[in-house]
Order: structure tokens, then C-alpha cells, then sequence
């Protein structure tokens, strides 16, 4: 993994002159869990991370969905980025769906792969936002410095923040891969389900037997990387 400048992407994977996959992270703006998923996907694609503005010293985080989205189109630009394919966990499907219908304004739609995700309005609870903090932390690790913490956990607030507000009559036509967790038939879930596919003109809807923060485990990951290559092989 390369390092990253401010408005940059990370390099996970890069061989020569291949299609591009860019990942947007979920809450906290980590990447870390995508690194195995990045490994498989970098047998056909060079694949690229986004940094959330904030993670560097000095760094203020976006406030809103839309600055996220506009940052994150600056990385790919800045970087030459055109992705064939994005992928977003999470809080990341919400960035990786706007992206992409920003990338179809004025170019080819790239295909999307959206995991346990909602373009619904949040309602979170405290303790909801207190227990997502408190794996955000794990990931980091016991050697976490500080500071590190400190700028991820202003990450984390800022997002919470822009879901809040955040709204969406987006359409998109072009190929998406849903795959939501188990337990996904709860209300919330199906409602959200539902707009998936109101906004979505080519939707591939599946489940996975994983829950959402072990969907990324070696144990897990398998079953999702089954239905991204049986989505791709579509296309060919």
C-alpha cells in the first residue's frame, strides 16, 4: 500500500494497464477491511482506496454527503482515475452511489457494488453511534496513537452528521450488485431495499450469510466474492 497525499487515493493493487476499481470506506474512513477484498479484485483491476479528507494532520472533514462526494471525484481526477468498477460498504454506498451517478454525468457508468447499505434518511441511537465508535477503535488496533484516534473519530462525527441532512433523488442506470447482510428482512431493511430499487435501473439484489461488521472475515468474505465475480462475468 502507497501512501496517500491530501485529496489522493491509496494504491492497494496496481499492474500495469488494467481496468480500475475504486473502494469508498465505510464509517471511520478506514480501509483496512477491504484489504483481502482488494487482493482478489486486484487479479483483473488496479485498485484504488479513497481518503477521507480529516485523516491526515490538519485536515477538516466534509460536513456534508455532497463535499464527500465532490472530494472523493477529486482524488480520481487528480490521480487520472476513470474506475470501471466501485464498490462501497456501509456508509461507503451511499459515497460510492452518488459517485457514480457524478462519473455517468459525463462519461461511461461504471458498475457499482453496494454492500448493506441505505439511501435512506438515518435514525440512529446513541448507542447504535457508541457501538459503531467502539469497532471503528478495534480496527485501529491497541498501538493506535492519539491523534489517530482522535482525527478517525472526527471522521465518524462528521458522517453521522451528513446522513442526518442528507437526501437523494439519484437515479442510476447503470449495473449495480446489492448484497445486503442476514438478518436483512427487518423493516428497516426492506425499506431500504425498496429505494435500492426505485433508483436503480439495472439492480442484481442478493444476501449474504454474514452480519454486517464480518462480512470482510476470511470466513465470510468468500460468499461476497463469489457474487461480485458471477456479477462481472455478466459483462463478458
Amino acid at each position: 500500500m502507497t501512501a496517500a497525499n491530501p485529496g489522493s487515493l491509496v494504491t492497494l493493487v496496481r499492474r500495469g494497464q488494467r481496468p480500475a476499481c475504486v473502494l469508498l470506506p465505510g464509517s471511520g474512513g478506514g480501509l483496512s477491511p477491504y484489504l483481502r477484498l482488494a487482493r482478489h479484485l486486484g487479479k483483473t483491476h488496479n485498485v484504488y482506496g479513497v481518503v477521507p479528507t480529516g485523516m491526515l494532520p490538519g485536515e477538516v472533514p466534509e460536513e456534508t454527503i455532497a463535499e464527500m462526494v465532490a472530494a472523493a471525484r477529486r482524488a480520481l481526477d487528480n490521480g487520472g482515475i476513470r474506475p470501471d468498477l466501485v464498490f462501497g460498504w456501509s456508509f461507503g454506498g451511499i459515497i460510492a452511489w452518488e459517485l457514480s451517478h457524478d462519473l455517468a454525468a459525463d462519461g461511461p457508468a461504471p458498475q457499482v457494488v453496494i454492500v448493506d447499505s441505505s439511501l435512506l434518511p438515518r435514525r440512529a441511537t446513541a448507542a447504535e453511534d457508541h457501538e459503531i465508535r467502539a469497532r471503528i477503535l478495534a480496527q485501529l488496533g491497541p498501538l493506535a496513537k492519539p491523534d489517530l484516534i482522535d482525527r478517525v473519530l472526527r471522521i465518524f462525527a462528521a458522517q453521522v452528521l451528513a446522513l442526518r441532512d442528507y437526501r437523494t433523488e439519484h437515479r442510476y442506470d447503470g449495473r449495480v450488485l446489492l448484497q445486503m447482510c442476514t438478518p436483512w428482512d427487518t423493516e428497516a431493511a426492506d425499506a431500504a431495499v425498496r429505494r435500492w430499487k426505485e433508483l436503480a435501473g439495472d439492480l442484481t439484489l442478493g444476501t449474504l450469510d454474514a452480519d454486517h461488521y464480518e462480512v470482510f472475515e476470511p470466513d465470510q468474505l468468500p460468499q461476497l466474492l463469489s457474487a461480485i465475480d458471477d456479477f462481472s462475468r455478466t459483462t463478458e
